[in-house]
């Protein structure tokens, strides 16, 4: 069982201190990977959400800067906002400086507002995120050229080249992202009821055994919003922390409680967890980073 910690990106507890602390802490005590999320314009009407939203990859090479091992992930990164071939040379040029660590995290999106502020038609995401994977797989190992009804090129290269696979998986749980996921590294599945999430890992493996995929071949995570202690109000909760999506309420109480939350997901087939803390200050960030490491301990060794 590998388990993340979504690093202090957002919210009222943000700096870029505070997110190198906890990243170097994190791989000090073990944890597999980092997180940041994504929204290039928040619209003004979405009640609560931070504008404050840095973006992901220079956040990740900063704690590249800081770190040596430990993976550095998005989850997840909406590509449709992005030109993909500048996005290619800037996610191969992390890699360059953490070879080997990055999983790239991505989605279709959702937030109409949000598509048409970048200037990008909604309609087709699904197609579109397929074309700019498969080119950005053809640019990372030498292509120089491809071809997509979404993006193409020719007689050019993007350097630096990775030395091996880039690792990339699919957020979301609908049945195009499943359908995107059993074609790529992972699953990134939003945090549903146990038996929900049991459900749509059948409909990955199902997809998987269509295309003559082996298990090995995609890793099965989830995101999993925590909070040490008490429950924060639920009224109000993005507004107080900034890293809450959706009504979902968030796993609470002490580390045995949320590991043995995460039992079920394990005992379905959960490979990866990303735990995203509901901290409020810096104080408890880093009491939610130590926190999350008896979680980890706690799941991995019911694993051993």
């Amino acid at each position: 069982m590998r388990v993340g910690l979504h690093l202090p990106q957002l919210g009222r507890a943000a700096s870029l201190d505070l997110i190198v602390e906890v990243a170097v802490e994190a791989e000090r005590l073990g944890f597999d990977d980092v997180w940041v999320a994504d929204h290039v314009a928040v619209p003004v009407d979405l009640e609560g959400m931070p504008s404050f939203f840095p973006e992901p990859v220079p956040l990740l090479s900063a704690v590249a800067a800081h770190t040596s091992e430990i993976g550095l992930g998005t989850g997840v990164l909406i590509p449709a906002y992005r030109n993909p071939m500048q996005f290619a040379k800037q996610w191969a040029t992390l890699d360059w400086l953490a070879p080997g660590r990055t999983i790239l995290g991505v989605g279709a999106g959702w937030l109409r507002t949000e598509f048409e502020a970048c200037g990008v038609e909604m309609v087709d995401r699904g197609p579109r995120l397929d074309d700019y994977i498969r080119g950005w797989r053809a640019a990372w190992s030498g292509a120089t050229e491809y071809e997509s009804q979404h993006w193409s090129f020719r007689g050019v290269r993007v350097k630096p080249q990775p030395k091996g696979a880039m690792r990339i998986w699919v957020g979301g749980s609908s049945p195009g992202a499943l359908r995107r996921a059993a074609w790529c590294d992972g699953w990134q599945g939003t945090w549903a009821p146990a038996d929900v999430f049991a459900d749509r890992l059948d409909v990955l493996r199902e997809e998987m055994d269509r295309i003559d995929r082996s298990p090995d071949e995609v890793t099965v995570s989830i995101h999993m919003e925590t909070r040490l202690g008490s429950p924060l109000d639920h009224e109000g909760r993005w507004s107080r922390v900034g890293d809450g999506y959706g009504d979902r309420q968030a796993v609470a109480g002490d580390p045995e409680s949320i590991a043995a939350a995460l039992a079920p997901y394990i005992s379905a087939g959960l490979q990866h967890v990303n735990l995203v803390p509901l901290a409020t200050s810096p104080a408890e960030w880093r009491e939610s980073v130590h926190g999350m490491a008896e979680v980890a301990r706690l799941v991995r060794s019911e694993e051993a």
